[in-house]
């Protein structure tokens, strides 16, 4: 028979993951101090039943399903379960009280913490037995996310994780063993999707165009518009987590003008109004122009990373300079940019410059820059930045080009990186940090990054397929030029570039952290 499942907490977690349990054939009991609260959970979850039964998904009948899962206002009923999995408002002191009692009134059950943010390790620290607690971090909605954290304290058996990582299995989803640090991993790795792009909103870029972008990218939703369906004080709440755990690290601070909105009480979807108003919600992105290559100006395009490769398989260029229209250089370090012997405009690579940097290195002829980050799609959109200066001839060749190849076509302030590949490598560097730390491994981190936040790749190998030596050097220079540390490249990317390595995977003793406890009986 399975094992007996309680849940602690029937709001939107609590109520999903009870659902996830009865599905499985647990006999499950879901608690909550408030009759309406159990009520309403009820209700939600034989509605989303109903829902997956008249699709075809649900094995079982609605009411088998619900015949498996009670309510209860007691909390002594619980100690009853082999298993008890909080999903409580984010309050240490309320976990630790919880779990606490609990582990008083069943010395046997494996008690787990679906805590997003807080230390697994300081709520096990206030449970008798504490090697039986273990982080269970499931995301939203959990009946249908497949990804599962499994997160052991310091003082967590081994064989608690293994049968918490084989529940999850059993369960249709797909753990990851991630370390017990601050944000965990998902919501660690994440930070500089929502912090860079708030920084880049406060140096003038606008909040459609880093949605635009950054959806061309391949992410499911832009950062703003993410930001308002999560709630703007969910989301500046787990910075504020992160940026605490992790004693105020400057790369974590949380940005002002996320604090202006919550404190107004823009909090996105749920009040009406966050980055945008709700209706009509984010403008929709214009449609691509239509592609004809033949009429763009002719590009002689320089450098050998994966992006030159690209645009030379696809878009219109000359092997000869003197054939051509402009310069395309596609080089990142710009101490490699130099004048060409032809008196061309030149679309130069920003990565890790702004445009207004690199229009030294040309000489007097017309420079713009630009970013775009491979692989490209169709809705890649392709960034331009004019320098300080102005827009001039360079910025419309540029315009001209891109858009003659199918792709939207931004003109955007001039700053360092851009803004999807700012974003992105931002990203990576956070990515390669948690690998550092052994918060999780390289596969694990990808996965999650997928599974839990619907990136079409993860940061590792995305960082992979653009070339490890160029995202080194654009950090380099990004770090030049902003010099903020949260640029600064993570010294084991430049092991790794040095050793000559391609892949993450490959690196030679690098695993995640090991559970330091002895094993104990469970």
């Amino acid at each position: 028979m399975n094992e007996r499942v309680a849940i602690i907490g029937a709001g939107t977690m609590g109520r999903g993951i009870a659902q996830v349990a009865a599905q499985a054939g647990h006999p499950v009991l879901l608690y909550d101090p408030y009759p309406q609260a159990l009520d309403k959970a009820l209700a939600a979850v034989g509605a989303d039943l109903q829902k997956a039964a008249e699709k075809g998904r649900l094995a079982g009948t609605v009411e088998e399903v619900l015949g498996r899962l009670q309510t209860t206002g007691e909390l002594e009923r619980c100690a009853e379960a082999e298993w008890v999995i909080e999903a409580v408002p984010e309050q240490l002191e309320l976990k630790q009280q919880l779990l606490g009692k609990l582990g008083e009134l069943n010395p046997r059950a494996v008690l787990a913490t679906n805590t997003s943010t807080l230390s697994v390790s300081a709520i096990a620290a206030k449970v008798p037995r504490p090697q039986r607690v273990v982080g269970l971090h499931f995301f939203n909605p959990a009946q249908r996310m497949k990804l599962v954290e499994v997160i052991p304290a310091v003082q967590t058996d081994e064989k608690v994780v293994e049968r918490a990582l084989e529940l999850a299995r059993r369960w249709g989803k797909e753990p990851v063993r991630v370390g017990d640090f601050p944000g965990f991993l998902v919501n660690r790795v994440a930070r500089p999707f929502y912090g860079e792009a708030l920084r880049l909103h406060g140096e003038g870029v606008p909040k459609e165009h880093i949605d635009q972008v950054l959806r061309g990218l391949g992410f499911p939703m832009g950062p703003f518009e993410l930001m308002d369906l999560i709630g703007l004080d969910v989301n500046y709440a787990a910075s504020q987590s992160v940026f605490k755990g992790m004693y105020a690290e400057p790369r974590y601070r949380p940005h002002a003008l996320q604090y202006q909105r919550v404190a107004a009480g823009m909090l996105g979807r749920k009040t009406g109004e966050g980055w945008y108003k709700y209706p009509p919600g984010p403008p929709a992105p214009p449609a691509p122009p239509k592609a004809d290559p033949a009429s763009a100006p002719l590009a002689f395009i320089v450098g050998p990373n994966p992006l030159a490769e690209e645009l030379r398989r696809r878009f219109r260029h000359t092997e000869e300079v003197r054939e051509a229209d402009f310069v395309l250089d596609c080089r990142v370090l710009l101490e490699r940019k130099a004048d060409f012997l032809e008196d061309l405009p030149v679309v130069t690579l920003a990565w890790g410059h702004s445009a207004s940097a690199a229009r030294p290195n040309y000489g007097a002829r017309p420079v713009a820059g630009f970013s775009l980050v491979p692989p490209l799609g169709e809705h890649s959109v392709a960034e331009v930045m004019a320098p300080l200066s102005g827009p001039n001839a360079a910025s419309e060749i540029a315009r001209r080009y891109f858009e003659a190849h199918g792709h939207p076509t931004l003109l955007l302030p001039d700053q360092p990186g851009g803004v999807g590949f700012r974003v992105l490598a931002l990203l990576i560097n956070e990515a390669v940090s948690a690998l550092a730390e052994g918060v999780a491994t390289a596969a694990d981190l990808d996965k999650a990054m997928r599974l839990g936040t619907g990136y079409p790749r993860g940061p590792l190998e995305w960082a992979e397929l653009v070339w490890l030596k160029p995202v080194l050097r654009a950090l380099e220079g990004l770090h030049a030029e902003l010099g903020e540390d949260r640029y600064r490249p993570h010294p084991l990317l430049r092991r790794v570039v040095a050793a000559g390595l391609e892949s993450f995977g490959s690196i030679a003793g690098l695993t995640a952290t090991a559970n330091p406890v002895e094993e104990q009986s469970a």
